[in-house]
């Protein structure tokens, strides 16, 4: 591949450069960062071009700017692959490559390469108009070059991953890695943002489900739970890496955002992945540590099963008494888990209970008879179990920095544990009474168990070292946002309706065949890439019609056309024309528009929302009464209260979008000339109101109504529209990826473990779900993959930690 890409670089990079400026000349920037995002991005190619390597993992899942821009064909990630390809191929044409793939695996490439370009292109046949509607609607043929160029972009991006992996594929260490971690780190804390702006950081009842920063999930899909998928696992590469502790505690902080966003997709098929990547993520290491001497391997195994016990005691506590009970149990479990690191003469362990039983019972009384207050955190309970914390915190340390005096402090760390012990307990009652005492004993027995067997060993159970104490927390980290999520409403109401969702994904599947041409040609290359959409609206055995939004001119004029849908129940889901404004509170806006009415009589709702992507709450709605009769055009006028909407800092303040849709028996409505103006100053909110830039500023969304757009398989997906070629040239490409990334997994590589995961997790929600639909998550699994299967150019094998 040197010699073809040092006589085609120049070349490839000129009009790479070409083509972006281009794009800027149409691409509208206004009220984004992009531009000087992008600066930024080119004096830093500029400057270091291996520099992409973390640029682009860090800002392909986190840079999505469609629901501001309206633009979903040609994105922002676009702008920067041209980018990084231009100055990219410029810098690094000439220079060899440190990286090669196995002939197998380049084969595997090169084959999907010529099916993906012939999909595209059959998809196009015969060449169809360039007209309004030809990149702004995911019925028009165009939608081909949107779903294809992911793998485009991974084929060009080829060449300088093998150029700028560095010596021993150091920089996919280096760069690579941090690139996917800061990417996962931005996505995390886009998700936490949304669930405290919307249903709320701790409500896991609500039917809210997390989009994050995925404007693709406008038409539903799975790109958020994709991603997570495959970026969590590298969170374990990071927290298991040898490093300060500061560090160390910042994986774990990575590793509970991650995970928080991950629990709050309620994703069922997300679960099975995730279960799926920490069972290949422990099953290798777990197995080096049964092959060690005897005394480790029964550490090992009574660690296990002791988490094991743990996980199901908190469980019960979170059950019956919340999130109080929950706390103070895995507090009482950690101080267990870490006294059993030190030797305990088992003459301490009577006088120590008796010590503390007294010092609990007066420091109990003394709290309650000082007036304080019965409940909130200042309660007698929580004060008694604070302050043991701190004594035992404070003597733990004091053994550990200074073991010469282990007898006298061992005593108060075992005075302090077991007032934990008693106030846990207390704690337990006093917020759920007698109820919550059963599952408090049990936490108790629990915690006291590894003591015992410490004591009667007469020598530490563990040791609270290495990557067995990082495992520990890590997995600490996992069961306590897990079990109040899994022990939601929502959570059981998904998981009980389970049997009937995958009866009705079947028959989803059994649709899609049948909408396939039967042939030899279809079955051996499929429909074309980016066909499914329009061959649900025209081929659905059942008629059901998913409802539109197209741009449409007429003389002098351009306005948009939204359609109702038809389904076999009713007329289903409404499709949402949104645009973001920014109201301020508890202002008069004059909002004004101009409809045609087309067929039967629809009803036109008009609002301003706050909305991310899906799931509105505090609407003011627009009172629109279209009467009957009539074929012309009418304009509305009408003054709307913002109310509440737009209020807070920042930070805090609440996304609001005007929404507009078409609801009712099968029709249409043509709308144009819309405004939203501040009555006092007649400030205008809203930007190409009258369409004339068609979707600039626009965008939509499928609030429920998903399957028009998805085909929600990943193999059903590929051999849809590729057919068995593009099926087996994939699967070839996956086999021989995760064979090679077995071998050194087995010997003990730290990094193979980590890809397998990955990759398998994606793999697992695509079972469920359509992502080859995304370009900007199935580029980045793309990227993974192709790091998976790089090998240093020399041959050799690469360095311990490093991505094989």
């Amino acid at each position: 591949m040197s010699g073809p890409l040092v006589l085609a670089g120049k070349p490839l990079a000129i009009a790479c450069g070409a083509a972006f400026m281009y794009a800027l000349c149409f691409y509208p920037l206004e009220r984004t960062w992009l531009a000087p995002i992008l600066a930024l991005y080119i004096a830093l190619l500029c400057w270091r071009p291996q520099l992409w390597l973390f640029a682009l993992p860090a800002l392909l899942p986190a840079l999505d700017l469609a629901p501001w821009t309206g633009w979903f064909f040609l994105e922002e990630i676009d702008l920067l692959l041209l980018a990084t390809v231009a100055i990219g191929y410029w810098r690094l044409a000439d220079q060899p490559p440190l990286a090669r793939l196995p002939a197998l695996a380049a084969a595997c490439i090169a084959a999907l390469t010529l099916v993906w370009l012939f999909g595209m292109l059959k998809a196009m046949l015969p060449p169809p108009a360039i007209d309004v509607n030809a990149f702004s609607n995911y019925l028009s043929p165009y939608n081909s070059l949107r779903v294809g160029k992911s793998w485009c972009w991974a084929v060009l991006l080829l060449p300088l991953l093998t150029r700028t992996a560095g010596c021993g594929l150091v920089n996919l260490r280096r760069l690579f890695l941090p690139g996917m971690l800061t990417g996962l780190a931005l996505v995390g804390l886009a998700a936490l943002r949304e669930r405290a702006l919307f249903p709320g950081l701790l409500n896991f009842s609500s039917d809210y489900r997390t989009t994050a920063p995925f404007s693709a999930m406008h038409t539903g899909g799975a790109a958020l739970d994709g991603y997570l998928a495959l970026s969590l696992p590298f969170v374990a590469a990071w927290l298991l890496t040898p490093q300060p502790r500061p560090r160390t505690a910042a994986a774990l902080a990575l590793l509970a955002l991650g995970a928080y966003a991950a629990l709050t997709t309620f994703s069922r098929g997300l679960f099975a992945a995730l279960a799926c990547s920490l069972l290949l993520l422990v099953l290798f290491p777990l197995r080096l540590a049964l092959r060690s001497p005897a005394a480790e391997r029964r550490s090992v195994l009574a660690g296990a099963l002791l988490a094991l016990l743990g996980a199901a005691a908190l469980a019960r506590m979170f059950a019956g008494s919340g999130y109080r009970g929950m706390a103070a149990a895995a507090v009482l479990l950690a101080a267990a888990a870490m006294l059993a690191t030190l030797p305990l003469p088992r003459r301490l362990l009577p006088a120590s209970f008796v010590c503390a039983s007294a010092a609990a019972a007066l420091l109990g009384a003394a709290l309650t008879a000082a007036g304080l207050p019965e409940r909130g955190m200042l309660a007698p309970p929580y004060l008694l179990f604070l302050l043991a914390a701190l004594t035992f915190g404070a003597a733990f340390l004091r053994l550990r920095l200074a073991p010469t005096q282990e007898q006298d402090v061992a005593s108060v760390a075992l005075i302090a544990f077991t007032c934990l012990l008693y106030a846990t307990v207390w704690i337990a009652w006093h917020w759920a009474g007698r109820a919550a005492l059963a599952p408090a004993a049990l936490v108790a027995a629990l915690a006291v168990l590894p003591i015992a067997i410490n004591a009667r060993l007469r020598r530490p159970l563990w040791r609270l070292q290495g990557g067995g104490a990082i495992a520990a927390a890590g997995a600490a980290v996992l069961l306590l946002l897990a079990i109040p999520v899994s022990a939601s409403y929502y959570a059981g109401e998904r998981f009980a309706t389970t049997a009937g969702d995958l009866r009705h994904r079947l028959r989803h599947w059994q649709q899609a065949l049948a909408m396939m041409d039967d042939d030899g040609a279809t079955r051996a290359f499929g429909m074309g890439l980016g066909t499914f959409p329009v061959n649900y609206f025209w081929r659905h055995p059942q008629g059901e019609l998913p409802a539109t939004l197209e741009y449409a001119d007429e003389p002098g004029n351009r306005f948009v056309r939204l359609g109702t849908g038809q389904y076999t129940l009713g007329y289903g889901e409404v499709l949402r024309l949104l645009q973001r404004v920014e109201p301020r509170p508890r202002t008069r806006y004059v909002f004004a528009l101009d409809v045609r009415r087309r067929g039967p009589m629809p009803v036109l709702q008009a609002a301003l929302c706050e909305r991310l992507l899906l799931y509105q709450q505090n609407c003011v709605s627009a009172p629109l009464r279209l009467p009957p009769g009539g074929a012309g055009w009418r304009h509305y006028r009408m003054v709307l209260d913002s109310a509440t909407l737009g209020r807070g800092a920042w930070a805090l303040r609440a996304p609001v979008q005007l929404e507009i849709a078409a609801a009712g028996p099968h029709g249409s409505v043509d709308i144009d000339n819309l405004s939203l103006r501040d009555e006092a100053d007649n400030g205008e909110l809203l930007r190409n109101g009258g369409f004339s830039d068609a979707n600039n500023y626009w965008f939509f969304s499928s609030d429920r109504q998903h399957l028009p757009w998805h085909i929600k398989n990943f193999a059903l997906n590929l051999y849809f529209e590729l057919g068995w070629a593009g099926l087996l040239a994939m699967l070839s490409l996956l086999a021989c990826a995760l064979g090679q990334l077995a071998r050194p997994a087995w010997r003990g590589d730290a990094a193979a473990p980590v890809y397998m995961a990955a990759l398998a997790g994606f793999l697992v929600v695509g079972l469920f779900d359509s992502l080859l639909d995304v370009p900007r998550v199935s580029l980045l699994f793309f990227l993974v993959l192709y790091c998976s299967i790089a090998q240093p150019a020399g041959g050799a094998p690469p360095p311990k930690g490093v991505a094989p």
